[in-house]
C-alpha cells in the first residue's frame, strides 16, 4: 500500500486525509499537536514539527513514503516542498520557488521584479534600524512579521508611539526574526484562487474577504458571481500568468490575497498551500466537483485532467463564516437566523460545548457555510452578516 505523509493533521486536513483513503493511501499525519483533530483519521501520527523542514525530511525518509502533503500552514507548505525536493517526489514547487509563494519578502521581490502592484514595503532584520525608520515614516503603516499568516503579529499603526510597540510585537512573534513594513492601502479586500495547469489558468474563483472584530483575521469570505469585477479579474489573470512563467510553476492551486484601490490590485501576499477555514467547500460547492480530491492529486504528483474535467461553471456563490463570540467564557451553542438557515449547506464546530474561550478575538468556535443562488441572496446576506449568527456564552 502506498503512503503519503500530512507534515499537520488538524481539522483543516480532514477532507484532505478522507481523499488520501479514498485513493487506497496510506495514512501518516505529523505535527506537534497531538490533540489535532485530523489524526483521528489518520492511520498513524508521527509527531514532529512541520515548521522544521530538516526534521520533516528526514521522516519523510524514514518512513519511505511516496507523497507528502503540505497543510494549512506557510511553514507547512515550505517543508513539504523542501522533503519532496529532496527525496524527488513530484506534486511541488522547487524549494525555491516554495520560498516565494511563501515568505513574504519574497514575494514581495518577486512583484518588484515583474512590476507586479504591490504595496511599497521595507524589510527588517534588525529592530534598531526599524526604528529609524519609523521615525521618518509617513503614516498610516502595517506593520507585520514576515513568516506568520492568519493576522498573528499584525497592526495598522498611526503615530511613532504605536509604531514602535507594534514593531516590538512583530520581532518578538517572527521566527525568522524577520519584519514587514509596508504602506496601508485602504479599500476591500479580496482573495483570489486559481488552478494552473501548464502555465495556463484552468479555473478561477474571486470571493471578497470581511473582517469583524478582529480586523486582521478573515472573518467571512463571500465568492463573487463569474460576471463581477471582470476588469479587476483580468489584470490578476495576467499576473498570475506573467509569474507563473517566470517562475515555471509545478501545476496547482494558487491564492492570492489583495487589496484594491481606484479598480487596482495590490499584491498583499500568496500561497499555494491548502486554505483555512476549509474555504475549498466553498470552491467544491460552486463548481460542483471536490476540490480537496484534486488538491491532494496534484501534490501527491497524479495526473489531475479526470479530475479537471469534472470542474463545472460557476453557477453559484458561496460564503463561509467564522463563528466567533463577543466576550471571554464557557462556550455554550450557536444559532443561526432563521431566514438563513435554508441556505446552510455545511457547518463544523472546531470546539464543543463547554469549551473555556480565553482569547474571543482570536479562538475560532467553529464554521458555517452558506450557498447563494442569485447576487440579490447574497448582497442580502452581506447587508445582514453581522446579525446572522448569535455565539452564546457563559461569561466566567
Amino acid at each position: 500500500m502506498k503512503k503519503v505523509l500530512f507534515v499537520n493533521g488538524s481539522y483543516n486536513e480532514i477532507p484532505l486525509i478522507e481523499a488520501a483513503h479514498k485513493l487506497g493511501y496510506y495514512v501518516i499525519t505529523s505535527g506537534n499537536d497531538e490533540k489535532g483533530e485530523g489524526h483521528k483519521y489518520s492511520d498513524e501520527y508521527v509527531p514532529c514539527d512541520y515548521s522544521d523542514k530538516e526534521s520533516i525530511y528526514k521522516l519523510a525518509k524514514k518512513l519511505h513514503v511516496d507523497g507528502i502533503c503540505s497543510c494549512g500552514n506557510d511553514f507547512g507548505a515550505l517543508s513539504a516542498a523542501y522533503a519532496s525536493e529532496k527525496l524527488n517526489l513530484n506534486g511541488h514547487d522547487s524549494y525555491h520557488n516554495c520560498r516565494y509563494f511563501h515568505e513574504k519578502d519574497k514575494f514581495k521581490e518577486l512583484c518588484d521584479t515583474l512590476c507586479i502592484s504591490t504595496p511599497r514595503s521595507y524589510v527588517f532584520t534588525d529592530f534598531s534600524f526599524g526604528v529609524v525608520f519609523l521615525e521618518k515614516a509617513i503614516f498610516p503603516l502595517i506593520i507585520k512579521p514576515n513568516d506568520l499568516g492568519g493576522g498573528k503579529g499584525i497592526s495598522i499603526v498611526s503615530d511613532i508611539e504605536s509604531g514602535l510597540i507594534a514593531l516590538e510585537k512583530a520581532f518578538q512573534v517572527s521566527k525568522s526574526k524577520v519584519v514587514l513594513i509596508e504602506e496601508y492601502i485602504d479599500g476591500p479586500q479580496f482573495g483570489y484562487t486559481c488552478f494552473i495547469k501548464d502555465k495556463s489558468i484552468a479555473f478561477d474563483y474571486l470571493s471578497q474577504d470581511y473582517s469583524y472584530l478582529n480586523p486582521f483575521m478573515v472573518w467571512s469570505a463571500v465568492a463573487n458571481f463569474p460576471d463581477e469585477y471582470c476588469e479587476l479579474r483580468s489584470i490578476i489573470r495576467h499576473d498570475v500568468k506573467l509569474l507563473s512563467q517566470y517562475l515555471n510553476v509545478y501545476d496547482g492551486f494558487l491564492t492570492i490575497q489583495l487589496k484594491v484601490k481606484d479598480n487596482k490590485p495590490y499584491y498583499i501576499e500568496t500561497m499555494r498551500r491548502c486554505l483555512g477555514n476549509m474555504h475549498y467547500i466553498c470552491i467544491s460547492n460552486d463548481f460542483h466537483f471536490d476540490a480537496y480530491e484534486l488538491f491532494l492529486a496534484n501534490e501527491l504528483g497524479l495526473n489531475t485532467d479526470d479530475y479537471l474535467a469534472k470542474v463545472k461553471e460557476q453557477q453559484q456563490a458561496s460564503a463561509f463564516m467564522g463563528l466567533y463570540a463577543n466576550c471571554n467564557g464557557k462556550y455554550l451553542g450557536y444559532e443561526v437566523d432563521d431566514r438563513y438557515k435554508k441556505l446552510l449547506f455545511y457547518k463544523y464546530e472546531v470546539e464543543k460545548r463547554g469549551f473555556i474561550i480565553t482569547n474571543y478575538l482570536s479562538e475560532k468556535i467553529g464554521m458555517i457555510y452558506l450557498s447563494f443562488n442569485s447576487k440579490e441572496e447574497r448582497d442580502s446576506f452581506i447587508c445582514d452578516m453581522k446579525s446572522i449568527v448569535s455565539v452564546e456564552v457563559e461569561e466566567q
